[in-house]
């Protein structure tokens, strides 16, 4: 194992997998830490929760905007162009949330946030994939488990950040680590492609026929599901621990406690798939998240009940976010890997814009308990039929 460290210090372009790692790691750190610190904010401005809920759901306009773009312009260019677009856009996101004062400004910061995540994942989801063709699940959770880790490293720093030296600070420290990413994507090798297209307009042509493509239907209720649960956990959570009276540095250890679960998970997930197969995984993962959700609302007052419960939302969590990927990537070709991920994952980018908006209306009209219980029983009952859905996704000799 040494002797494996220090030819990859020496040589890192020769194991573009591992600098993949690494890649995620960083963009999970610097992710982690705007996308828990806005949402803070916001409640320390004093903002409505309806209010945090279009603030928590402004990221997902661009993530629906330019999802199909970024994967395209992945495949005929190569994905290390977008991830430099996904670092950019969160150094601007940190200098404009740490100036904002207003509704405007906080949409306006969440808005490069989106462009971001609306591109990078199925770039580098792309490019950890192709450069281990033919493992794809093995690598996309070790992959996951890395962004999870930065993602919790990120979350723990930002609420103390933010609690010992106020918001501005810990936006730019936010800043300075998402352009720290810029370095490591300088050392990325590019990755051959047999069968590139020619022309950006190529790119988009299956577009149409992968929308609705049978084979990825199991993809899109995952992807979709996955997301409902993200955009609670980013925004509704945070509040629920906040009026709880959870201080930013204990809600930032509490939501790190999600991405300890996502990081554990992703390390087995090829172990897992293995053995449950797809279809099971995905079961499981809807309903438990889903029943984990309603334990957390009625128990989250207490700490000895919360700790172990969010680091367990994020394990049933992990199923469908590992899982998403890895079915759009074993039904694609490495040709059309980003745009497939893309596809499937503008469900997700859907899910992102409606989850919160409509949840954090329901939580103005009622609570933030009950809003939390009703995506908890929403989430079983689609784990409870999807059965359906995945025996409908199991395509024909023909259609293969």
């Amino acid at each position: 194992m040494t002797s494996l460290l220090l030819t990859f210090a020496a040589h890192p372009r020769r194991y573009p997998t591992y600098l993949a790692y690494i890649n995620g790691f960083t963009y999970g750190f610097s992710l982690n830490i705007l996308t828990l610190l806005v949402p803070l904010h916001a409640i320390d401005l004093g903002f409505r929760l309806s209010d945090q809920g279009i603030i928590v759901a402004a990221p997902a306009v661009f993530m629906v905007a330019l999802r199909l773009p970024g994967g395209a312009i992945a495949d005929r260019f190569g994905e290390r162009i977008i991830m430099w677009f996904g670092f950019g856009s969160l150094i601007i996101c940190a200098v404009v949330a740490a100036n904002a004062a207003t509704l405007g400004l906080l949409i306006l910061a969440q808005l490069f946030n989106g462009a971001s995540r609306s591109v990078y994942w199925s770039a580098g989801q792309s490019y950890a994939s192709r450069s281990a063709d033919g493992g794809s699940g093995r690598v996309l959770g070790r992959l996951l488990a890395c962004e999870s880790t930065g993602g919790i490293c990120g979350a723990v720093v930002a609420g103390f950040v933010a609690q010992a030296a106020g918001f501005g600070t810990a936006f730019v420290v936010g800043g300075f680590a998402a352009a720290a990413g810029f370095l490591v994507i300088a050392v990325l090798p590019t990755l051959p492609r047999r069968d590139q297209v020619r022309s950006i307009m190529a790119s988009f042509a299956p577009i149409k026929t992968m929308m609705f493509k049978r084979s990825l239907t199991f993809a899109y209720l995952v992807s979709f599901m996955a997301a409902v649960n993200a955009g609670l956990v980013g925004g509704l959570f945070i509040a629920f621990f906040r009026d709880l009276g959870y201080s930013e540095g204990e809600t930032g250890v509490i939501r790190s406690l999600n991405s300890v679960g996502v990081a554990s998970l992703a390390l087995f997930f090829g172990w897992l798939l293995t053995r449950l197969g797809p279809r099971n995984m995905g079961i499981l993962g809807m309903i438990s998240t889903g029943a984990v959700s309603v334990a957390i609302a009625y128990t989250g007052s207490v700490q000895l009940a919360a700790v172990p419960l969010m680091a367990l939302t994020g394990v049933t969590f992990g199923c469908l976010r590992a899982l998403y990927p890895t079915l759009a990537s074993d039904n694609s070709t490495p040709g059309q890997r980003a745009l497939t991920l893309s596809v499937v994952s503008l469900y997700w980018a859907v899910a992102m814009l409606l989850s919160p908006l409509i949840f954090g209306f329901i939580a103005d009209a009622t609570s933030i308990r009950f809003a939390i219980s009703l995506y908890g029983v929403f989430a079983v009952a689609v784990g409870l039929v999807s059965p359906l859905v995945y025996r409908f996704s199991q395509t024909t000799a023909a259609e293969q």
